[in-house]
């Protein structure tokens, strides 16, 4: 009998990464898991032995992890239902294989490769719609059985499909489709050596582990009808089943390496916010609600229905996963998101920043918070606050663009010699480290106070321009270029704030010759 209590799983081959369309599946099951109150599980299908490793399932389970994606039962866990690895369940496969074979469910088949290539291309010729095993062995004699095994024919076992049964399945995703068995083939379930194969191993590990919903991808929908013929000729009930559609690209075709990064890890060593992943990935195939795009992991769970999972298939839009990640950077609280791009800062930002001058760091990437969406991008855009920056194009044609913008930035440079502007950073910074936020347009502008604000310096710089005469906006373009290199980043009397006067005043002279 079916556990009275939900249990669903995620099952992993270790022959890769977690992939977008894995991370989705397990994010489903867990999630439906939770919201049914029920037990998620974790099972490891580890029978393609050339090609698992131990290493693909260390990153499989970084991968969940990282998701924030925890597990009841299975590897590093433990459960009452193990083993979770299927090379460590052989015995239950075999004596699964023996007993439909004493029933007749299954039979040993000795063809060879080759022999079944023939076959196929014997009932192609025959145009019978059918191209699979020509089921050759179904109906061996014991004789005929002893003369190959004399031969050293090692047999795999082979599944016996009902000839032209008419299947009528509810999928909880797909509803109400019909299948006829005389379109499936004659299936291997147990090779010679013992090993089993998907379907046949899938069914013994869901009837052990007493699994009652299953949510995967579609590709798996035909497979689930010879699944579920095998959990009756085991006499045991069929969980429900979800096959929910693959995930396409921008084209709408199948989802490639060459269309996104499919490794969970990527998107982590790329700073891609884990919550943010979760939530994008969690809408490729269902929503969460007509008005809102941005939710939690337990807001997930208190609205996921399996049923709720659509028929068609979702499209990848990175695009949106990067406006999605800049939605859950900029609600992180200033230290937050110092803490959190910390691993990505440490070639560009000296170690001091974040001890003895944390406060100014903070102030420093608060002024990005707006402006990134992936933390490894912060580290190219911070740079010129700690070392003279190399100009890029934009930058040098703005700080030519007028001809008498060089004698502007000397004479700047003069004028802030004899400023109150804060001190360059690493130089003794104290008092201006206790500012944790960049001081707002209502901060006070006189010249008197202790270390001039950003608005101060703003009001400063516009009196400033009147007196060369110059436009203001004319002005500000070659000092940007001047002190960052770069015509974009933070308002510009938030830099002259951060650099400092001393830096400020010999960039601008730099620039000035």
């Amino acid at each position: 009998m079916i556990h009275s209590t939900p249990r669903l799983r995620f099952a992993p081959s270790p022959t890769g990464p977690l992939h977008l369309g894995g991370a989705r599946t397990a994010m489903y099951n867990w999630a439906a898991a939770r919201a049914l109150g029920g037990t998620f599980l974790l099972r490891i299908e580890d029978t393609d032995q050339a090609r698992s490793t131990e290493a693909s399932l260390r990153i499989i389970l970084a991968g969940l992890r990282w998701l924030g994606i925890d597990w009841d039962e299975g590897p590093e866990q433990g459960g009452d239902y193990g083993p979770y690895f299927q090379m460590q369940r052989l015995h239950l496969y075999r004596e699964a294989a023996d007993r439909l074979l004493a029933e007749g469910h299954a039979y040993l088949c000795y063809c060879t490769p080759e022999e079944i290539e023939v076959g196929r291309k014997e009932l192609e010729a025959l145009k019978a719609g059918f191209s699979g095993y020509n089921r050759r062995c179904r109906s061996l004699s014991s004789e005929q059985r002893a003369a190959f095994e004399r031969d050293g024919r090692k047999p795999n076992v082979r599944f016996k499909m009902p000839d032209a049964r008419v299947m009528q399945v509810h999928d909880l995703v797909r509803g109400h489709v019909e299948v006829n068995t005389k379109e499936l083939d004659d299936w291997v379930m147990l090779r010679p050596d013992g090993v089993p194969l998907y379907n046949f191993a899938c069914v013994v590990d869901d009837i052990g582990m007493q699994i009652t919903h299953v949510v995967r991808g579609e590709e798996h929908f035909l497979n689930g009808i010879k699944q579920r013929l095998l959990f009756e000729a085991l006499g045991a009930e069929c969980p429900l089943y979800a096959h929910i559609p693959l995930i396409l690209n921008m084209e709408g075709k199948k989802l490639s390496k060459r269309d996104a990064d499919t490794n969970m890890l990527d998107y982590r060593d790329k700073g891609f916010p884990a919550e943010a992943v979760f939530n994008y990935i969690a809408l490729l195939g269902w929503g969460f609600s007509g008005d809102r795009d941005v939710f939690t992991r337990a807001e997930m769970v208190g609205a996921f229905k399996i049923e709720g999972i659509g028929k068609s298939g979702s499209k990848f839009d990175e695009e949106k996963l990067r406006w999605m990640c800049g939605e859950y950077v900029r609600h992180w609280t200033p230290a937050e998101f110092v803490q959190r791009a910390r691993p990505w800062l440490a070639d560009a930002v000296p170690t001091a920043a974040f001890t003895t001058h944390a406060a100014w760091l903070q102030n420093a990437l608060a002024c990005y918070q707006e402006r990134v969406a992936i933390l490894n991008e912060l580290a190219a855009k911070v740079g010129w606050l700690f070392a003279d920056p190399a100009m890029d194009e934009a930058a040098a044609k703005n700080l030519v663009k007028d001809p008498a913008s060089k004698q502007w930035l000397a004479a700047y440079a003069e004028h802030l010699q004899n400023s109150n502007l804060p001190p360059s950073w690493p130089a003794d910074r104290q008092g201006v480290d206790d500012v944790v936020h960049l001081p707002t347009k209502k901060d006070a502008t006189a010249a008197a106070c202790a270390f001039w604000t950003p608005s101060a310096i703003e009001h400063d710089c516009r009196a400033f321009t009147e007196t060369l005469g110059v436009k203001f906006g004319h002005f500000v373009h070659p000092v940007r270029a001047a002190l960052t290199g770069t015509d974009k980043g933070p308002g510009l009397f938030d830099v002259l704030f951060l650099l400092g006067k001393d830096t400020c005043v010999r960039r601008l002279r730099t620039a000035a010759t």
